[in-house]
């Protein structure tokens, strides 16, 4: 199990489109660990992660969910007041 095992994942994936597929659509840790698992690399969930983070990667559940995208879309967060000057000569 390393780090090592993940990069060589990542590169295996370059050149395969089903297993890229595969990866991009994985929800989470465990599932790119099973998917890994089945193509013959070994390493720990910790390991997968820490390559995530230096490689700036992220789940396909990390996304925004409806509800968030609409609280940002919509304006739904924190009301701040605004105020306009204006000046009249």
């Amino acid at each position: 199990m390393s780090k090592q095992a993940v990069i060589k994942l990542i590169e295996a994936a370059e050149s395969n489109p089903t297993l890229l597929k595969q990866l991009h659509s994985a929800q989470g840790p465990e599932t790119v660990l099973a998917i890994a698992t089945a193509r013959g690399f070994e390493f720990s969930e910790a390991e997968l992660i820490a390559v995530m983070q230096e490689k700036q990667l992220s789940f396909a559940s990390e996304e925004l969910s409806e509800e968030q995208l609409e609280a940002v879309v919509g304006g739904k967060g924190e009301k701040k007041n605004s105020y306009t000057y204006s000046t009249y000569n």
